[in-house]
């Protein structure tokens, strides 16, 4: 007789569903106001979505390939051309968060997860790959770089005018 019990590789140390450990660490940032909204999908051929309402008031969905490991931000940033100095300067970014020697919570262990970026036709994606069981780590981890991608590369960085202008902002905005 088939077990219901979720396989033991997409369980997390602690015995819980990968799904239900990345809902309750962005439900946890719903709670504490760092998103202004957060709804968990329904599990739906191995995949979930969970919509989150964050930077600009925008909602970014983040699906979870539970078979795969993988977390991915399928639109963090729109318009950006693929061979810009933007999306260059953007990957060189995230490359140097694997990069030994930051502070543990700026960096990622590339023994535990690794974040990749994409570029469909202008629009930039993020993917996480777990390579441990530590569903937290790699959902934590996320979660922070697409914060630092806003607070840090796009502010510190000269795409002040992208911010303006793609997400429609005015200065008092920021």
């Amino acid at each position: 007789m088939p077990s219901s019990k979720p396989k033991q590789r997409h369980l997390a140390p602690d015995g819980r569903g990968s799904a239900e450990v990345v809902a309750g660490i962005l439900e946890n940032y719903a709670r504490r106001g760092v998103f202004r909204g957060f709804s968990p999908g329904p599990i739906s051929k191995g995949k979930v979505t969970y919509r989150i309402v964050w930077h600009f008031d925008r909602v970014f969905e983040l699906t979870f390939d539970i078979e795969s490991k993988k977390m991915r931000f399928p639109s963090v940033l729109p318009k950006v051309p693929a061979g810009s100095r933007m999306y260059q300067e953007l990957k060189e970014f995230i490359k140097s968060r694997h990069e030994e020697g930051l502070p543990e919570h700026r960096g990622i262990d590339r023994r535990k997860a690794e974040v990749r970026p994409h570029n469909t036709n202008g629009n930039v994606s993020l993917t996480l790959s777990v390579k441990s069981h530590d569903y937290e780590y790699g959902t934590r981890k996320l979660v922070h770089l697409v914060h630092e991608v806003f607070m840090t590369f796009l502010r510190d960085g000269s795409y002040y005018e992208y911010l303006v202008d793609t997400f429609d902002l005015t200065p008092e905005g920021m």
